[in-house]
């Protein structure tokens, strides 16, 4: 009967043994560690409180720098992580390409860059131009100076005034060499539309054809 119960109870240990060793087998081998520490790019000096997100197909995890610029991940799944660092007052820092292996451990340099403050804004606007917020029609004067400077930009014959005075418009585009009647092969192009998108007015009175817009009047 004593050889037995000390049979039995030897089985029972051995049992227990197994079933412990079988747990240390499947918890060693499942997650590996990540690590690093963060500085400035300029001064070398760590960077405290900073977020490190490690993420990847398989996980998602989130750490704090501490005062000395270190960060820890103790359990990540093994798989390839993209590293991303952010604290105000530098630029997001990313990293791809970590890769954690099972029962491994990575450490990591990483350099944080200063972002560059903005202390002031200045806006200016030339006075050509073509679009200007609260102004919906824009007139343009052509002096007899100017024309002289511009008489290359139009066309021949005797609509050269005119057709270059209106290529010198800011947006607008004239074909080189056209002249006369907008609908006989004449362009005219404001804002990259077509001659036909376009209407021309003669003292404010609108001289396209009233049916169809179509621009059938001369241009000079």
């Amino acid at each position: 009967m004593i050889g037995f119960r000390l049979l039995r109870n030897v089985l029972a240990m051995l049992a227990v043994m197994a079933v412990v060793f079988q747990g240390t087998l499947v918890l060693a081998g499942t997650t590996g560690s990540l690590s690093g520490v963060l500085v400035d790019a300029s001064s070398k000096a760590p960077v405290a409180g900073a977020v490190v997100n490690a993420v990847s197909p398989s996980q998602a995890a989130t750490a704090k720098t501490d005062a000395a610029g270190r960060f820890t991940f103790l359990a990540l799944s093994p798989d390839t992580y993209v590293l991303s660092v952010e604290k105000t007052g530098y630029n997001t820092l990313t990293q791809a390409g970590v890769t954690v292996v099972a029962d491994q451990g990575v450490d990591l340099s990483l350099a944080a860059q200063p972002a560059v403050k903005t202390i002031g804004r200045v806006s200016s606007r030339s006075a050509s131009d073509l679009v200007r917020p609260g102004t919906t029609a824009d007139v343009y004067s052509v002096s007899a100076e100017q024309q002289a400077d511009i008489n290359t930009l139009g066309g021949g014959g005797t609509q050269n005034s005119a057709w270059s005075g209106v290529a010198s418009v800011p947006g607008v585009y004239v074909a080189p060499g056209v002249s006369g009647y907008v609908g006989a092969g004449a362009t005219v192009s404001i804002r990259g539309g077509d001659y036909n998108q376009i209407g021309y007015e003669l003292d404010g009175v609108p001289v396209n054809r009233s049916f169809d817009n179509y621009p059938s009047g001369t241009l000079s």
